[in-house]
């Protein structure tokens, strides 16, 4: 038979096989998938999992999208895609317990109405006709409605977490119930607790915390002045306990004693703790107490809280702009950290996968001498960190004279702890009545029922809306962005402290932009020796012009101005080193730039340049051994034929 028959047959034969083996695997492995991203982000996360395995009742996922208005963006329509695979993927995991419906909301149809009732949103598109849909409303038996109101690309890395969230709430889990104790207005001044919205937009507004709070835990406000904690809560969050009397304190010591799990934020200098000013006393504001501890019960649980000194920390310092103080510019702030995994406890489930936590002049936890408890680390410094005394920040904060004068220390701070373990009551007499008389409860404690487990934190700027989540406008509509986990750290601390998996494997899954160390370090150090250098020739300036003043005003008994001949050179010499050290301090500015732009090319360089060079000197390589083993044959073969 001819060659090149055989040769047609078989290529023929060769595409027959091919597409019947993409049809086979098409249709019979269609949910088989292999995820080889770091953090196998196409891959349910095992509290999804556990979320989905455990749901009683049926949900309905209604995914309103618009796709034919989506082939105008390509980004959305990108995403669009990536949504519809994770909840097929959720649909397929739940065991029939969802149900999905992708529905396209034509234009004045009953679904665009749904959609509209359901308060989804609608975004014009530049272009066309249709608005964009791409929205998720989820709905229970009980008529209970969570939603979605749009998809954002941008938010792709917390779509899991977004999505299993709704389905928590719709699902027939009994919400843990969280009381709340602050000094500070968190609930705003507006808020009604029983219709859970804002009165009028008069007053404060609740914090973003709270918000966040409520949509997974009921909470509830306590006054400052409670004399009994209910022990129908799973979990007493105690915030900024300025001035808590003892009769509160006796109150929050039985709570824990008998069992009750506490999360307490404390602060040396708490910076969202603002005081108002008084016309009449200027200087009460600087004064103004804004520190919070409780040294009574924390001591009897074996630990403390410096009341002195805040913790500098230039490894994990973050950019912070002061305007004229710092020339304009983003500086190292040293009392401001952003806390990366190699400061977070990787072997306690609460802050093992959290990648970032934002603390402003924080304290720090020490364990006492003697302590019948055990504290466990979860949130540290790094091992470079340095103490300074909080009346610096509190009266004469200088965050250039912090970085220039940092001295790196060898001693990691406790910034949160985890405290367990046998205790007895911080109050063993009770605590006055409003007779002043003392007074114990009915079923007082003195040792507690069982090892307590608390955790605290020495910093209450953290749970501050500017140090974890970024609100912008879209559409109308304020899209929020984390920037840090610090929620997250509290979502979880609640929910490991009530023995609930929850969501907490599921948080994780939220990334942020993940820093070049090396590059970051090599930034930091250059900026250090710019700034030790400016300061030093903005001093010699600052000098200078002070110096030539002091000559300029020297007058006779007349009144007249007479400079002598010496004194005006002394005058011209020194305006020529003003004239020099101002270009010093341009060319210190511009040299650092200089150095930071080149370091940003180099790493650009790498990062784009180097693998396809490396590809094509592999390919050059890889062509030049061929064909020398071509011409290596064909020169073996012409020897033997001669």
């Amino acid at each position: 038979m001819n060659k090149s028959v055989l040769s047609k047959t078989g290529l023929a034969l060769a595409v027959v096989l091919f597409v019947s083996f993409i049809i086979v695997v098409n249709e019979n492995l269609r949910s088989f998938r292999v995820d080889l991203t770091e953090d196998k982000l196409y891959t349910l996360s095992e509290g999804t999992q556990n979320i989905l395995s455990g749901l009683q009742e049926p949900i309905t996922l209604r995914l309103y999208y618009a796709e034919r208005v989506a082939q105008a963006l390509p980004a959305v329509k990108s995403y669009g895609q990536r949504v519809q695979e994770l909840l097929r993927e959720y649909q397929r995991a739940s065991g029939g317990m969802i149900r999905l419906k992708i529905i396209d909301p034509v234009p004045y149809s009953n679904d665009e109405h749904r959609a509209d009732q359901y308060g989804l949103q609608s975004i014009p598109i530049e272009g066309e006709e249709d608005p964009l849909y791409f929205g998720l409303a989820g709905t229970n038996l009980l008529n209970g409605l969570e939603i979605i109101r749009f998809f954002q690309p941008e938010k792709e890395d917390t779509l899991e977490y977004d999505l299993t969230r709704l389905i928590f709430q719709l699902s027939d889990v009994q919400r843990k119930n969280i009381g709340v104790l602050s000094s500070l207005s968190l609930d705003g001044e507006q808020y009604d607790p029983l219709k859970g919205e804002v009165i009028s937009d008069a007053g404060s507004k609740p914090w973003p915390v709270m918000d966040q709070l409520r949509m997974m835990f009921d909470v509830s406000m306590l006054p400052d002045d409670i004399r009994r904690i209910p022990t129908s809560l799973d979990v007493l969050m105690v915030i900024h306990p300025k001035s808590l009397t003892d009769s509160t304190l006796y109150a929050i010591d039985q709570y824990v004693l008998s069992g009750g799990k506490l999360i307490t934020f404390v602060d040396p200098f708490a910076e969202v703790d603002v005081p108002e000013k008084d016309p009449e006393n200027p200087m009460a504001a600087l004064t103004a107490q804004r520190g919070s501890n409780m040294p009574e019960l924390f001591n009897a649980w074996g630990f403390e809280r410096d009341g002195q000194f805040v913790v500098a920390d230039r490894k994990f310092a973050r950019k912070v702009d002061f305007g004229a103080r710092t020339g304009n510019e983003p500086i190292d702030y040293v009392l401001w950290l952003g806390l990366n995994d190699g400061s977070l406890n990787m072997s306690e489930k609460i802050t093992s996968r959290l990648k970032r936590i934002n603390v402003a002049t924080s304290g720090f936890f020490k364990q006492l001498d003697g302590a019948t408890t055990q504290m466990t680390p979860l949130v540290s410094s790094s091992d470079e960190a340095m103490l300074v005394d909080k009346r610096v920040v509190q009266f004469r904060n200088d965050p250039v004279g912090l970085l220039t004068r940092y001295e790196a220390g060898t001693k990691q701070y406790p910034l949160a702890v985890r405290v367990t373990g046998d205790v007895k009551t911080a109050f063993p007499d009770g605590a006055k009545n409003n007779m002043g008389d003392l007074q114990k409860m009915p079923d007082h404690l003195d040792m507690a029922n069982e090892p307590i487990d608390i955790i605290a934190v020495a910093d209450v700027d953290m749970i501050d809306d500017q140090f974890w989540v970024q609100v912008q406008d879209f559409y109308g509509q304020d899209l929020a962005f984390n920037t840090s986990n610090n929620l997250d750290f509290v979502y979880n601390a609640i929910e490991d402290l009530t023995g609930t998996d929850g969501l907490i494997s599921v948080r994780s899954r939220a990334g942020f932009s993940r820093p070049f160390i090396l590059v970051n370090e090599i930034e930091r150090e250059a900026e250090r020796r710019y700034r030790a250098t400016e300061r030093e020739l903005e001093q010699r300036l600052q000098d200078t012009e002070q110096k030539i003043a002091r000559m300029q005003v020297q007058r006779s008994g007349t009144g007249e101005q007479i400079l002598t001949a010496e004194q005006q050179k002394e005058i011209n010499e020194a305006r020529l080193l003003a004239e020099r050290t101002e270009a010093e301090l341009r060319t210190v500015k511009g040299n650092l730039r200089q150095d930071l732009d080149a370091l940003e090319a180099v790493v650009k360089f790498v990062n784009i340049g180097v693998v396809p060079i490396l590809v094509g000197i592999l390919a050059l390589i890889t062509g030049w051994l061929r064909l020398r083993k071509r011409t290596h044959g064909r020169f073996n073969v012409n020897k033997t034929g001669s």
